[in-house]
Order: structure tokens, then C-alpha cells, then sequence
């Protein structure tokens, strides 16, 4: 009889406890939905932004930046020169990277990155032809700092030169040119060193630019 009694107290006991955890639990809860809604209904802010300008090599500067990515038609580098329309290329017979058929253009290597875009925008040019300098004749004097742009109509991308490196062929590091990367740069290459007959020029120039963002 006692035993029967305790069991229906301890019953009793815990029934009153599940009663306050419930109602505490609700009470949580309404006090929390209470807490986090706002006093006014969000509302997105909307962004303005300027429209963007078609650059000459006279007008480049660091206030022009990229808006998306586009397959580039101009390049412009005012410290030498350098205005001129981008032909897309490809691969040659050997599998290696095509040049422009216009000693006076660049060529755009349309198997990499657009301008604007994550990864490598490879830029190739003529150093001379037997009427003299071509397109990248000076593109070994590139300044580190100086500004190189793409654009295509209003579309504009504007990199900022990292280093200017001389190589021998043989040890052009192809796979940093052309491999997917994380980042956003322009590759510009062209020929340099000694000529060979038989065997062309010796060297290569790569000059690395990084995309400005803001």
C-alpha cells in the first residue's frame, strides 16, 4: 500500500514538472520570435553605378576597372605605345600557342580567360618582321606599376603590371602562363635575345599584370 502511494506521488510530481518545462519552453519561444523581428521591414539597398567610359591611351587611369567579362579587342599600355586591335587565336600544327597573322595586333589566346575574368588572359605579340620593330618591341621596358588595359566597346579591364621577366625557350614556365588559376591576371609574351636563323629568337618576355578591383 505504501509503495502504491509513492509510485502515485512521484506521478504527480513529474506531471507538474513536464507542465512547467512545456509552458516554459513556449514561453522561450514567443519572447524569441518577439526579440529577432524587426520594427520595419527590410529593404535591399540599390547600388549606383557610373557608366562606363571608352578609354584612349590617353586616359587610362587607376579610376577605370573592369565590369565583366568579355572577350577583349583592344589593348592599350600608353608607356609604350601600344594601341592596338587583338585578333583571337588558338593552337598551331605543334599544339603550341598561334600568333597574330597581323605583325601590327596582338593575339588573344581564346582557349584561356576572358579579360575581366578568374585565370590567365594570354596576350602574345611580334617582336619585329623584316620591315623592322612590331607590336611588343619594347615590351621589356614595361615599368612595374604600369597600367595595361583591355576593353571592348564599353566594356573595359584594367590590369596593373607585377614583373617583366626575360626567359631562355626552354624554360619558359608555360603552365603558370596557361594554367587555371585562382587569380586574375593578363600574360603578355614576345620574342627577345639573339636570332637564329635556324632556330628564331632565343628568349622569351613575360610580363604579368594583375587585375585592378575595387
Amino acid at each position: 500500500m505504501e509503495r502504491q502511494q509513492l509510485d502515485s506521488t512521484s506521478f504527480v510530481v513529474r506531471s507538474k514538472t513536464l507542465k512547467l518545462i512545456f509552458l516554459g519552453t513556449i514561453t522561450f519561444l514567443v519572447w524569441s520570435a518577439q526579440a529577432e523581428a524587426p520594427d520595419k521591414p527590410f529593404v535591399m539597398p540599390t547600388a549606383e553605378f557610373a557608366e562606363p567610359q571608352v578609354l584612349t591611351s590617353k586616359q587610362v587611369d587607376r579610376q577605370t576597372f573592369h565590369s565583366n567579362s568579355f572577350v577583349p579587342a583592344q589593348l592599350i599600355i600608353p608607356s609604350i605605345d601600344v594601341d592596338t586591335s587583338i585578333e583571337a587565336v588558338g593552337k598551331d600544327e605543334a599544339g603550341r600557342m598561334d600568333t597574330p597573322s597581323d605583325v601590327n595586333q596582338v593575339g588573344w589566346y581564346q582557349y584561356g580567360a576572358k579579360a575581366g575574368a578568374t585565370g590567365n588572359v594570354v596576350l602574345s605579340g611580334h617582336l619585329d618582321d623584316l620591315n623592322g620593330p612590331a607590336i611588343f618591341a619594347n615590351l621589356d621596358q614595361l615599368p612595374i606599376g604600369e597600367l595595361v588595359t583591355l576593353q571592348r566597346k564599353d566594356q573595359v579591364a584594367t590590369y596593373e603590371v607585377v614583373s617583366v621577366k626575360q626567359y631562355r625557350l626552354d624554360q619558359v614556365p608555360l603552365a603558370s602562363i596557361f594554367a587555371a588559376t585562382q587569380s586574375k591576371r593578363i600574360q603578355l609574351i614576345t620574342c627577345a635575345g639573339p636570332y637564329d636563323e635556324n632556330l628564331g629568337y632565343r628568349d622569351r618576355i613575360v610580363v604579368t599584370a594583375h587585375l585592378i578591383e575595387t
